[in-house]
């Protein structure tokens, strides 16, 4: 990669990290980031993941003992989030910041690896900038979650192994990185497992083939084995948290998906169409069939084959191992490999465009015209309502929950939905998390005095839970960018009082 080329390419990052950066410290939490943006911030503190405001002692719910000891998920993305923390402090956003740092890296292996498959410079910048403004890139990398961890640590799993001079330390290499990447998820499965069938159907002779494999498994397997001595402390807790999360859906997922694939594809489908959009979701499939095009029309069939296998395989893994599953950030590790077809057939564009207005208005309109491709569903809607109201405290999540927090007793156990239990803990407030769900937790069972709920929680928790008198709102509940939340006193209801005169 030349000068100017690294240059473009962190002018394409800068842009997304003014763009979206001060936005991570104004917003409330979003899906699950009340559980995992948490455990990095108790790692600094106690050396283990942990999620304090959930005391679950309920040994059927995922959370059992979470306060003690997180195994619901692998816990290297954690220790990553503490690295930031460990720099910048505690945090929602310094959580956030590690997914958006994990995402850069994704964004350079992507650049990276279609400069390798292509030997087009212009090319690789295409697909850099075709997955870093995506939909699939924004939200994996704004969301404290490990999923860009294990995206990230994938893909350059990818990058060691993809390549026709690669030698033992390659592969051994490849399978430090896969196995860091289940490490940080089991989303890290796909691309473990597509980066062993690539090894296995290569042209290499078969048992160098055999051997490449074997060593690469091995590998991956030894680096997930680090989590090990974590799970010896608590083996007990780990087969109930990782158990009930992770192995007893995914154990007989895998058949149940094969059974039922055609209704699981158009699930998938529809999903990932809601959610990355139809321009960009058409985008990478109309560079798909091109790609296609391009392998079976015999030029540079063995150029685009790896390219073509690494892509589809992507995702067709991710259909089998996600099933049902609607968690929408897992879209972020296919559309990293679907962003290098797109790369190179808007080079290909550029390239004929060039031969009539040349070759600098040729990349620039294939450029704009990318652009345009990018900007539905961008965030340009909630970037300019903040601008609007850069100083209103109802668009600061500090401020707004500071309020709330001045209208409480110091001492009050408070029950506050996962779009701000997050922040009354970092104000050091007593405070569980507000969920009722036999699989999570069911907060009704604890002795909280008020309850606080964001637009979710309202709709979502408050209806579970008898007993709650609404003392104050803040913010409006008309505007659809702002803060909005409702504080609930836990007054003592029939049900309760004939219990205690039973006991």
């Amino acid at each position: 990669m030349t000068r100017a080329d690294r240059a473009w390419l962190a002018l394409m990052m800068a842009v997304v990290l003014v763009w979206q950066v001060p936005l991570f410290s104004r917003t409330r939490a979003g899906q699950d980031e009340s559980f995992y943006g948490v455990p990095g911030m108790r790692i600094l503190r106690s050396g283990l993941p942990q999620i304090p405001y959930i005391p679950s002692r309920d040994p059927e719910t995922i959370y059992y003992h979470a306060d003690e000891i997180l195994y619901t998920l692998p816990p290297l993305g954690f220790y990553l989030e503490a690295a930031v923390h460990l720099i910048l402090g505690d945090g929602l956003a310094q959580a956030r910041l590690a997914s958006m740092i994990a995402g850069l890296v994704a964004v350079v292996i992507v650049c990276d690896l279609t400069r390798r498959w292509s030997g087009s410079r212009r090319a690789a910048l295409l697909a850099a900038a075709s997955y870093l403004f995506s939909r699939a890139f924004l939200f994996p990398a704004t969301t404290a979650r490990p999923d860009m961890a294990a995206i990230a640590f994938g893909l350059a799993a990818v990058w060691w192994v993809a390549r026709d001079d690669r030698r033992w330390r390659d592969v051994a290499l490849g399978g430090v990185m896969a196995g860091l990447s289940m490490l940080c998820h089991p989303l890290g499965l796909v691309p473990t497992a597509q980066v062993g069938l690539a090894l296995l159907v290569g042209r290499q002779p078969w048992r160098r083939r055999i051997g490449e494999a074997s060593v690469y498994s091995a590998v991956a397997l030894a680096a997930f084995g680090l989590w090990l001595p974590m799970i010896a402390m608590r083996p007990d807790l780990f087969w109930i948290q990782f158990g009930g999360n992770v192995l007893n859906r995914a154990g007989p997922g895998l058949g149940e998906t094969i059974l039922g694939l055609p209704s699981v594809v158009a699930f998938q489908a529809w999903n990932a169409s809601t959610h990355i959009g139809p321009i960009q979701g058409g985008l990478y499939g109309l560079a798909t069939l091109w790609l296609v095009a391009e392998v079976g029309g015999g030029v540079d069939r063995e150029r685009w084959r790896r390219v073509l296998f690494h892509a589809v395989a992507a995702v067709v893994l991710l259909v089998l191992v996600m099933g049902r599953h609607h968690i929408r950030n897992y879209y972020g590790y296919p559309a990293a490999l679907l962003s290098v077809p797109v790369g190179l057939m808007l080079d290909r564009a550029a390239s004929r465009l060039g031969a009539w207005v040349g070759t600098r208005w040729a990349t620039a309109i294939v450029a704009v015209v990318l652009g345009l491709a990018m900007v539905p569903g961008s965030g340009l809607r909630v970037l300019g309502a903040h601008l609007q109201h850069w100083t209103d405290p109802d668009y600061r999540v500090g401020p707004f929950v500071d309020r709330i927090v001045a209208d409480l007793p110091p001492e009050a156990l408070v029950a506050v939905d996962g779009s701000y239990v997050l922040e009354f803990f970092l104000r050091d407030r007593p405070v569980v998390e507000a969920i009722v769900d036999p699989f999570y937790f069911n907060v009704r069972l604890e002795p909280f005095e008020y309850a606080v709920f964001g637009p979710v929680g309202l709709e979502q928790i408050r209806p579970e839970i008898e007993g709650l008198e609404r003392v104050r709102t803040y913010g409006d509940p008309s505007d659809p960018f702002g803060l909005y939340a409702e504080l609930y006193r836990r007054v003592q209801t029939d049900s309760e009082s004939d219990g205690r005169s039973a006991l």
